[in-house]
């Protein structure tokens, strides 16, 4: 009976997604565009048809493709769908998205679809009306970026074939590198060699009559699919306004560190406070309390191995511990959330729940110091969730928020953090973000499964920010490429927090955007500065105060561009050899010409 409900079941999902393309829909707003792949099996680029819907709904994505492709295509569809809207300003919970992918043969993966299903998902949010010359290939990023895809040559062919004027690509890609492949038979042999040439694709295009252009972000694509850009407004906040909030972080932070740094000493720790007072006078105040905690860390370590001794002194601290979580627990369970309170109850649930965590491993560890090192993880842990939840004495007024929404927003971002997940991973992200991302969902889960939506929702975010970052990262060489895409998440955060303090205090946004100014590597300010945009979007969404972003006409040329070219180049081309033959030609005539006038003398 099971076996024959799951074959209903299924025959009914398959016949509804075939449907899919001749449904109805209830205000739809209905997109077609095109988009190039490579063939499965062959170097060969093909045109394949895509179509955006968009219904309201509550943040479904749907994806039908014929043929079947590898589970990238899902991943660059959930993508777009959430960076069209996080781009446009909107709620992407307020609507369901429909993506009908159809190929006349099997194609190779779906993450270089993925700016053109942005594209086409803004055009279907907007109502605008897609230029059908226009072809475009490139991996999205979360943050509107466009990323390197493979194979362009081919599907600059295809897109040629199919009307295509204009072909926009990934910005840096102009020149690739393309394997040639020559059979050379002898005999009953057949010998095969490789050569690897590189294409100029401006010039390769212009074989083909269209203009190739090289675009950075989909707001550089939109312009030429649609004659319009995304306005971004420039808002800014003021980081001292939040000086008291963070001091009384680190103030706190300090004097419970300070007083535990009397009764025990450590070397190693000692730095890290000096480390932290230097950033506590400099004003940087969440970086110096984040400092004090892991010097506090090391003290309460070093604490614990001088005064517990015994198995039964370790189950007594043990059980103190336990007692201090299982309280803290019942209290987040049973206050009420409100719109400044959120991020407060949120920051004090993850850490409650990574102190639970320590204290497990703690208890499972077979040794006697390892198991004191967690607990002190575990009882820090507590302290920095009674730190975050002192700052609910300064809130005066605070909007009661539906603990059920909070719920169906953690479960929404969980899920979407899983997809991303999976999609980084699927094509092969940075991997040490990745594994942090897993290390998010997992807590999520925990979370979640506490009754700690906030939390939950919060960790989801980290999870999504770094999986996505981890994506973003496919094709950096070197952490120093990074300075551009950090100017613009820092612009962005700042844009972000400035939109979300109309509406409240977001003190954790800010907290993150201070750690992010601090950071001593590119990677942690880059994630951190993205990290402090999202929590901001939150607070936004949890107020319901999301602001949408107009979109203004533009018009635009096509770019002048230059042939770039090697020496090498330019002998073999046909019009430099005809120069050198014309010039060989009348130096010729002049050296005849003179050996006559030398004769007549």
């Amino acid at each position: 009976m099971k076996k024959v409900r799951c074959f209903i079941l299924g025959f009914v999902l398959l016949f509804t997604l075939i449907n899919i393309a001749s449904a109805q829909f209830v205000n739809e707003s209905r997109v077609d565009i095109k988009a190039v792949a490579v063939t499965s099996g062959e170097s060969r680029g093909v045109v394949i048809d895509i179509t955006v819907i968009v219904t309201p709904g509550d943040g479904k994505v749907f994806v039908s493709t014929t043929p079947f492709t590898e589970i990238d295509m899902q991943g660059s569809a959930q993508l777009a769908a959430l960076t069209a809207c996080d781009l446009l300003g909107l709620d992407f919970t307020k609507h369901d998205f429909f993506y009908i992918v159809n190929a006349d043969t099997p194609i190779v993966g779906g993450p270089s679809a993925g700016a053109v299903m942005t594209i086409a998902t803004i055009a279907a949010l907007k109502h605008l009306t897609i230029n059908e010359t226009v072809f475009m290939t490139g991996m999205i990023y979360p943050d509107g970026f466009i990323g390197p895809v493979g194979g362009i040559p081919y599907k600059l062919e295809a897109a040629a074939k199919n009307g295509a004027k204009i072909f926009l690509i990934p910005k840096g890609q102009r020149i690739v590198t393309v394997e040639e492949r020559k059979e050379i038979k002898k005999g009953p042999f057949i010998f095969i060699t490789t050569n690897l040439k590189r294409v100029d694709l401006v010039e390769y295009g212009r074989k083909f009559n269209v203009n190739v252009i090289e675009v950075e972000t989909i707001n550089d694509a939109l312009k030429y699919y649609t004659g319009f850009i995304i306005e971004k407004p420039s808002l800014q906040f003021n980081i001292t306004r939040y000086s008291s909030l963070l001091k009384n972080l680190a103030t706190k932070m300090k004097s419970e560190t300070m007083e535990l740094a009397e009764k025990v000493k450590s070397e190693e720790a000692s730095k890290i406070i000096s480390e932290a007072e230097d950033n506590f006078k400099k004003g940087n105040y969440y970086t110096a309390t984040s400092k004090y905690f892991f010097a506090k860390i090391l003290l309460r370590y070093q604490y614990y191995k001088e005064t517990i001794k015994s198995d039964d002194d370790l189950e007594k601290e043990f059980s103190k511990v336990d007692d201090e979580i299982k309280h803290l627990k019942e209290f987040l369970k049973n206050s009420s959330l409100g719109i400044e309170s959120f991020q407060l109850y949120g920051a004090a649930e993850e850490r409650i729940t990574f102190a639970e965590d320590y204290l497990n491993m703690a208890r499972k560890s077979n040794n006697f110091d390892d198991a004191l090192y967690y607990l002190a993880f575990a009882k820090e842990r507590v302290e920095s969730a009674k730190i975050w939840l002192s700052l609910l004495e300064s809130i005066n007024k605070d909007i009661p928020i539906d603990k059920s929404e909070i719920k169906k927003r953690a479960e929404f971002y969980l899920t979407q953090a899983q997809s991303i997940y999976v999609y980084a991973t699927s094509i092969r992200g940075y991997s040490d973000l990745i594994d942090e991302a897993f290390k998010s969902i997992e807590l999520s889960k925990k979370q979640f499964e506490n009754g700690f939506y906030a939390g939950a929702a919060i960790s989801s975010l980290d999870a999504i920010t770094k999986a996505s970052l981890s994506i973003e990262l496919i094709g950096i060489n070197s952490l120093d490429e990074l300075k551009p895409k950090i100017d613009l998440a820092r612009n962005s955060a700042k844009s972000a927090i400035g939109e979300a303090e109309k509406v409240s205090t977001p003190i954790l946004a800010v907290a993150y955007f201070e750690f992010a100014k601090t950071a001593d590597n590119n990677l942690a300010k880059l994630t951190y500065y993205k990290l402090s945009e999202r929590v901001a979007k939150l607070i936004l969404t949890v107020a319901k105060a999301h602001h949408a972003k107009e979109i203004v006409k533009v018009s635009y040329e096509l770019p002048i561009v230059k042939v770039q070219q090697t020496e090498a180049d330019r002998v073999e081309t046909p019009g430099f050899s005809l120069m050198i033959a014309t010039l060989s030609l009348l130096l010729s005539f002049a050296v005849i010409n003179y050996r006559n006038y030398r004769k007549r003398r």
